[in-house]
């Protein structure tokens, strides 16, 4: 058991420290002046946000981007709530127009988000249509950050870092927020020596061209976890797919409301993964038998077990420091601990979970 860990996880620890320097060494697109920006369309789908895209849209009007290159566009996808009355106060005043678009209502098997991009893709005519979410706040340099990416023609799709920003008094917040950028440090790792794995679908720029290159979202497999599906096909198509981690181009996420929120977020995600590539299923299968021989290691012989939990979770500090350092802050030692709990537990419990529960509901939806 001893030699078992010693192997497994002193093998994870190289791995970290492999992903660390990819992270600290990729490169950032130089900034573009204005008159090379690309023109852009920031797209938001939203679904009863009325709460949330106020927010959204301040940090989108206060982008550093000329206002005559850059159009902001809500596909609003069947809200029942004041979704279009916010953007409609946000219409108006200085900064980059917005658009208010309704999704119209299903005509096959696509549907949710998808379709709400889609819709949104046909509507406008930039070279570049970057996407994020209604719960975000980007950072004011996003869009210039992420459409310098653009000036290599072979870039198809450029990811920026999205980070959880933690609440007064909710000390999972933190967790969630490690476990977040442990998970994209790894990604933007992958993605940076030319094996992309996903994207951000609150954080990516598509190139008009790559995006009409795989046929858009009516192409592709029904998913949920849209941005996995359309990375994948456009990295198969022969574009680059880029994820440096830099402070320009962040933005700001609201964490889930708590373990059984963000579990279930996870859940989805898991879900959406398993109809992507096969090394996908086999990657499952590794992280739950690694996670698994940590739990079994824990009960069977408690010492060799705790060592092997700290080795991992000092592995995943040197990751995490290397993401920090790139976008600002530093790791706090009881929310990696923390995150180190969690993530043992939902991965050795998700396999459970999919098959009993296999359905996913998100959005008022089943999936």
């Amino acid at each position: 058991m001893t030699l078992a860990l010693a192997l497994v996880f002193g093998g994870y620890a190289v791995l970290a420290c492999l992903v660390a320097g990819r992270i600290l060494t990729a490169p950032v697109p130089p900034p573009l002046a204005d008159a090379d920006l690309p023109t852009v369309a920031v797209v938001v789908a939203a679904r009863d946000e009325e709460d949330c895209l106020g927010r959204c849209l301040d940090a989108l009007r206060a982008q550093d981007y000329p206002a005559d290159r850059l159009t902001v566009v809500v596909a609003d996808d069947h809200s029942t709530d004041g979704t279009a009355a916010v953007v409609r106060e946000h219409a108006a005043g200085d900064g980059p127009p917005v658009r208010y678009l309704r999704v119209p209502d299903p005509d096959g098997p696509l549907r949710g988000k998808a379709q709400a991009l889609h819709t949104a893709f046909e509507a406008v005519d930039a070279e570049v249509v970057v996407i994020t979410d209604a719960d975000c706040a980007p950072v004011p340099t996003w869009a210039r950050t992420l459409a310098a990416a653009f000036a290599d023609e072979t870039v198809g799709i450029a990811c920026g870092l999205a980070r959880l920003a933690p609440r007064p008094g909710r000390p999972f917040d933190r967790v969630q927020a490690l476990d977040w950028e442990l998970l994209l440090g790894y990604v933007s790792a992958a993605a940076e020596a030319g094996a992309p794995a996903t994207g951000m679908g609150n954080n990516m720029g598509v190139r008009r061209a790559a995006y009409e290159g795989v046929g858009g979202y009516p192409a592709l497999p029904v998913s949920v976890t849209e941005d996995f599906i359309l990375v994948q096909a456009v990295a198969e198509a022969g574009w680059r797919v880029r994820f440096p981690l830099a402070a320009g181009s962040v933005v700001w996420s609201l964490p889930a409301d708590g373990v059984a929120a963000t579990y279930g977020q996870r859940r989805r995600w898991a879900r959406g993964g398993l109809s992507g590539d096969r090394w996908v299923l086999p990657l499952y299968a590794v992280l739950f038998a690694v996670h698994a021989l940590l739990v079994a290691a824990v009960v069977v012989a408690p010492l060799a077990g705790l060592a092997a939990f700290g080795a991992k979770a000092a592995a995943d500090g040197i990751a995490l420091a290397a993401v920090r350092r790139r976008a600002g802050g530093r790791v706090r030692p009881g929310a990696l601990l923390g995150m180190a709990v969690f993530v043992t537990v939902y991965l050795v419990t998700l396999p459970v979970a999919l098959v009993l529960r296999p359905q996913i509901g998100w959005k008022g939806r089943s999936h």
